[in-house]
């Protein structure tokens, strides 16, 4: 079964842009949250959390689980942040955010702990080079699959090169994610782009693009833009390893929304405070204190011993730090930049899936490096019963499809998405009945090579230190994938832990 559905996973400032699309009601949370601007609410805990996404939410969790006390401070009106799920009148659900959850990432870990029932899906997809497209084949066999795109010397090569990112990753994961300092080889990896170094290699230029085509989707920015290190621990999720050929993809049953709603349910519910944004924190030797905007009408002050802001960080700069952040800090943040997204989501009368449909076998997911970017049928993973219903696709825009239709009308972005999703699948607009497009201008965090920067550098490191009871971490402080925001939770959660004398 080809992949489908997408790795990135950590979407940034959405909007969405066509009307008629319900969103789901989260879990009735807390006192304050969606009650009048004169309703009391708590304003003291061991540990205050900026931010009700899934860092916060698995921070909390955790701390819980250790013990301690938390206070999780969200701007908008729900918790969740880049997961949710959105649901059709018929009941058909389509992500609006997050996709899925790689096997090694800790989401995964959390996910078993939770209990949640999960669909699970192979990394691999079909894929479109020099506008030819090849088929995925292979329920997951390495070899199958190769060859359905290689020819001999082809394949060779592309394993060649596996083993060498492989043996690369493997020394990345020994050090960088064990706390240790990088090895001088990996170091040099910083300083060339990730273009460079698979080229470096003389590959066949199938397989160049096959690298290309594959990565770039996960990243939504080109692969010359961001350092070799950074591409190869992007691309470790497609390689063949001692544990198989890619990693095992998690999608939640019933939405991602579902994530999200099972952590917060661990939480009491004056452990939630929504609609309730942070405009200031000062911190001094004995705690903090958080000025907080309810409901864009009245402030409060929340005080604690410690601060964890998990916004994104495009929007840490809205708060005001006293003492400011470190300069490290600040370049860390200021250097820092964004690939783009747009989802559209398209609903196609039944039988449009025929036109997809290779030896019996449905093609999708396919990464197709045109306009109508990376397209998932999400069909399958309707919890829904009765007839066959819409088809459902999902098209991801990335990098420089998305910028090219960034700022365009809706109507524009509709008709350009189906006019290239017709020339891959001929017919298809006939099939076509509806569409809801969300545009995400900063999706994933990445960080640009032209700037001396990789996501494993000093500044990135000083950046997820914390300044003394003050922690800033996510999915943007990590990498490109959702697995981001929980490897910032564990981070920051154990060193809380280690720290709890202070928290009295």
């Amino acid at each position: 079964m080809a992949k489908r559905s997408f790795g990135l996973v950590s979407l940034l400032v959405a909007v969405l842009v066509v009307a008629g699309c319900a969103l789901p009601a989260p879990r009735p949370v807390v006192s304050g949250g969606a009650t009048s601007a004169a309703a009391p609410v708590r304003t003291d805990a061991p540990v205050v959390i900026v931010g009700a996404g899934l860092t916060g939410l698995s921070v909390a969790y955790e701390l819980k689980k250790a013990g301690i006390d938390a206070l999780l401070v969200e701007s908008s009106p729900r918790v969740g942040g880049r997961i949710q799920t959105v649901t059709f009148p018929d009941g058909a659900t389509a992500e609006g955010h997050m996709e899925e959850y790689f096997e090694r990432s800790p989401a995964y870990t959390l996910l078993k702990e939770l209990g949640l029932p999960l669909i699970e899906d192979v990394a691999h997809s079909t894929v479109r080079i020099d506008g030819k497209i090849y088929p995925y084949q292979g329920e997951g066999d390495r070899d199958t699959y190769l060859a359905g795109i290689f020819d001999t010397e082809e394949r060779a090569a592309f394993l060649r090169w596996n083993d060498k990112a492989w043996k690369l990753y493997s020394q990345l994961h020994a050090s960088h994610y064990e706390g240790k300092p990088l090895p001088p080889e990996l170091v040099e990896l910083t300083k060339i782009s990730f273009k460079d170094f698979v080229e470096a290699d003389r590959l066949p230029h199938k397989v160049n693009e096959w690298i290309r085509v594959t990565v770039e989707p996960e990243m939504a920015i080109e692969w010359d833009q961001i350092s070799a290190l950074d591409g190869i621990d992007e691309v470790r999720l497609f390689l063949d390893t001692p544990d198989g050929f890619g990693e095992m993809n998690y999608h939640v049953v019933g939405g991602n929304t579902n994530f999200t709603k099972a952590l917060a349910s661990r939480l009491a519910p004056d452990q939630i405070l929504t609609n309730a944004r942070v405009t200031a924190i000062e911190q001094d030797a004995s705690g903090v204190k958080l000025r907080v905007l309810l409901q864009e009408s009245r402030f409060v002050e929340i005080t604690g011993r410690m601060a964890v802001v998990t916004a994104p960080i495009s929007q840490v700069g809205r708060i005001q730090f006293k003492p400011a952040l470190s300069p490290e800090k600040r370049r860390a943040i200021d250097t820092t930049r964004m690939g783009s997204y747009i989802k559209v989501h398209f609903r196609l009368a039944p039988g449009a899936s025929k036109l997809w449909t290779v030896d019996g076998e449905n093609s999708l997911t396919l990464l197709s490096d045109s306009h109508a970017g990376s397209i998932y049928d999400v069909s399958d993973l309707q919890d829904r019963e009765g007839p066959e219903g819409d088809v459902v696709l999902t098209l991801l825009l990335h990098a420089r499809f998305a910028r090219d239709l960034m700022n365009k009308p809706v109507d524009e972005i509709r008709e350009r998405s189906a006019e290239a999703l017709d020339a891959l699948f001929p017919g298809v607009r006939s099939f076509i009945k509806s569409a809801e497009i969300f545009v995400y201008p900063q999706a994933v965090a990445y960080w640009p090579l032209e700037l001396g920067r990789s996501r494993f550098d000093d500044l990135a490191n000083a950046l997820r230190r914390p300044q003394g009871r003050l922690y800033i971490g996510g999915d943007t402080t990590e990498d490109s994938h959702s697995e981001g925001a929980t490897v910032a939770a564990m981070r920051i959660s154990k060193d809380i832990v280690k720290r709890r004398a202070e928290l009295q």
